[in-house]
């Protein structure tokens, strides 16, 4: 059925008329595309690809074949594209494979950046952006489902929750389409949702002895569903034990907090109760998991402008037994850093902040000598005092307004 549809496909290229025209198998398809491709440019895109080599396992052979003895010598542009990740992988980086070594180029698509979102979402104000990128990221699919004529926790409630939209099933397809046995692996990405950041802390979540985490974790890293954060203080980034574990799509990491451990309640129609729980959590949430990344990125940005004192090498945080800080820039070779403080509340910031910040950079010895510029992120700005105070110290000022994502005050 596959090869009678990419006949067909090619055949109305080349300008046939028959409808039921067919290639008698995969390796006179590519022959006659190769034969097409010699005269003119033409442009080839296979769409999940995984499927195709599900349903016909000797195509990468084939493929490797085709292209070795003939199409890389013609003026075929080929694509190939897959939304399974660990397939594509195999298959194109894999030196046991047919198509090792044959790619000129190769894209991971990422999602949406979040000062991108209002293109999906024109009617929703800059906190609603954030809202929304704390809760689905920036995912086409899911902007697409979401409606900005509606308050987030409605469209929460309305299309996360729903039994009939894809976001409920959603993280188990995409699980499931990776691991064969996922159970265990469920159990660690909900403790991760709840707040486990170390194997130890897993270890204790889940009940899963502590020598056995490393595995599981190896193998989620290796998928993309986690991510290794060290904190920047760390002399040696490779060796440190000063790491944290974290679960890297927005939507699976609110779905593991939120939905995962209250699927007995939705089952039972109970979603009401799940939204006050996500409500009495929410603006913390949001703080944590949604807002600080936008302001890291923010300073990734500045600092790829030329926006900053100085070129940061690293951007991140800082974290020891005392003290965390939410956002780090940092030169080590200049012995130069900006450190910042975000703040999710209705509250404007006042010097407290930015003094509780400056007395937190005391608790990390291992840039007491750095040039330091401080960074505070607002949601709702700033007071008379510090806005006064930076005319006199090197801070960044950085608050929201109806319409934009943390606009610079200075």
């Amino acid at each position: 059925m596959l090869l009678l549809e990419f006949s067909a496909a090619l055949g109305r290229f080349m300008g046939l008329l028959d409808t039921g025209f067919a290639f008698s198998d995969w390796n006179n398809f590519f022959l006659q595309l190769g034969k097409i491709a010699e005269r003119k440019r033409i442009v080839v895109v296979i769409d999940e690809f995984p499927y195709l080599v599900e349903s016909v396992p000797e195509i990468a052979g084939i493929l490797q074949r085709a292209w070795d003895l003939e199409l890389k010598r013609t003026k075929v542009f080929l694509a190939v594209s897959g939304s399974h990740y660990h397939m594509m992988v195999q298959e194109f980086t894999s030196e046991k494979r047919p198509l090792f070594g044959r790619t000129t180029g190769q894209i991971l698509l990422n999602e949406v950046s979040p000062d991108q979102l209002h293109m999906f979402l024109p009617h929703y104000g800059a906190d609603q952006i954030v809202e929304t990128f704390s809760v689905i990221g920036g995912v086409p699919k899911y902007l697409e489902m979401w409606d900005d004529s509606k308050p987030v926790l409605k469209n929460i409630a309305d299309a996360l929750l729903s039994p009939v939209t894809i976001f409920r099933q959603e993280p188990m397809f995409l699980i499931q389409d990776e691991i064969a046995e996922p159970r265990t692996y469920l159990a660690i990405l909900e403790a991760l949702g709840k707040g486990a950041l170390t194997p130890k802390d897993i270890s204790i979540a889940t009940g899963i002895a502590l020598p056995h985490i490393g595995n599981y974790l190896q193998t989620l890293l290796m998928l993309g569903f986690i991510r290794k954060i060290i904190s920047l203080t760390a002399e040696d980034p490779t060796a440190t034990r000063m790491s944290h574990y974290e679960i890297c799509d927005p939507y699976l990491r609110f779905y593991f907090r939120f939905v995962h451990p209250h699927l007995s309640l939705l089952e039972q129609n109970r979603n009401g109760k799940v939204i006050e729980i996500i409500e009495q959590g929410f603006t913390n949430y949001v703080a944590k998991h949604g807002f600080e990344e936008i302001c890291r990125r923010r300073i990734i940005k500045m600092g790829d402008e030329g926006k900053l004192p100085f070129f940061p090498l690293s951007v991140g945080r800082f974290w020891n037994k005392q003290s965390e800080i939410d956002v780090v820039a940092i030169n080590k070779k200049e012995q130069v850093v900006l450190v910042g403080e975000c703040k999710w509340t209705q509250n404007k910031i006042g010097e407290d902040v930015l003094d509780d910040l400056i007395a937190k950079t005391r608790t990390f010895h291992q840039i007491s000598d750095y040039r330091f510029h401080y960074a505070l992120f607002s949601k709702n700005g700033f007071t008379k005092g510090l806005n006064n105070r930076i005319k006199r110290d090197s801070i960044f000022l950085f608050e929201s307004t109806q319409k934009d994502l943390l606009i610079l005050k200075q």
